[in-house]
């Protein structure tokens, strides 16, 4: 068994052209045939984590919704951790109310909902970026689903700024985090990418203090903290920066350029 490599996907293994550029998946190819193992850990629900890591490798264990669903190689779910369905739709509810063009999603399982009509473009946007459709939903239909990995705000920086704050206040059995300037998360607490990939090391037998992980934000911290070779990148927040290594930007391959540096 050898090391893994822990990746964020957007902001990190893609450029800013959403691809993985040919540099990037000839190092972590060869990382692979060296028998160390690619680790997707994303924000992302699993079939949009494979429409990008599917260019890669055909199979590899996943961390999807920031933690909140862990997959094996197989697709067998090693840990799942979702919030009760009606406080999902509450929250949602209080987005409604409030009115001020932030829009909810939400993540169940391999399934993406929204409430069409409002700010749309934000949906249509996210869409073409993680190349999967989202279904058209209610706040009735949110309270019925059998379990919530996750709810995505999207809106202006200043908007879900703002948002981050009220949430935190009415919901604190919430871990509410930005995944983006304009993308903020909210999944159950004790649920991130740092507990992720503490539970794909142990299924895989695998020390962290061994391992590699490369993330560009807020959401991507508790995993950089739990391996002993994190790896922020050049287009990272300053204040990431100044805590980890850095390496080039996601437009610059700056994960080869520390991949082909391992021996």
């Amino acid at each position: 068994m050898g090391n893994l490599i822990f990746s964020d996907i957007d902001g990190t293994l893609i450029n800013s052209k959403q691809e993985v550029t040919p540099k990037t998946k000839m190092a972590i190819r060869r990382q692979i045939i060296k028998g160390n193992v690619f680790v997707p850990v994303s924000a992302r629900m699993p079939k949009a984590i494979m429409s990008v890591v599917g260019e890669i490798t055909k199979t590899c264990p996943m961390v999807a919704y920031n933690g909140a669903l862990v997959l094996d190689e197989m697709g067998h779910t090693l840990d799942s951790r979702s919030m009760p369905s009606a406080k999902a739709a509450e929250i949602c509810n209080y987005i409604e109310y409030k009115n001020n063009g932030v829009v909810w999603n939400v993540y169940s399982g391999n399934n993406w909902y929204y409430f069409p009509g409002n700010n749309d473009e934000l949906v249509k946007n996210e869409e073409k970026i993680v190349k999967f459709k989202a279904q058209p939903s209610s706040i009735a239909e949110i309270n019925q689903l059998e379990n919530v990995h996750k709810i995505l705000l999207m809106g202006t920086p200043d908007l879900l700024d703002a948002t981050q704050k009220d949430l935190q206040q009415l919901y604190p059995e919430f871990y509410i985090v930005k995944s983006a300037a304009n993308l903020l998360e909210v999944v159950v607490k004790g649920v991130s990418k740092g507990q992720g990939v503490k539970v794909i090391a142990q299924a895989l037998g695998a020390d962290l203090k061994e391992c590699w992980a490369f993330g560009d934000n807020y959401n991507d911290e508790k995993m950089l903290q739990s391996v002993g070779h994190p790896v922020v990148m050049g287009n990272a927040p300053e204040n990431l920066k100044r805590k980890f290594a850095t390496t080039l930007d996601n437009n610059h391959d700056g994960i080869a350029a520390v991949l082909d540096k391992i021996n």
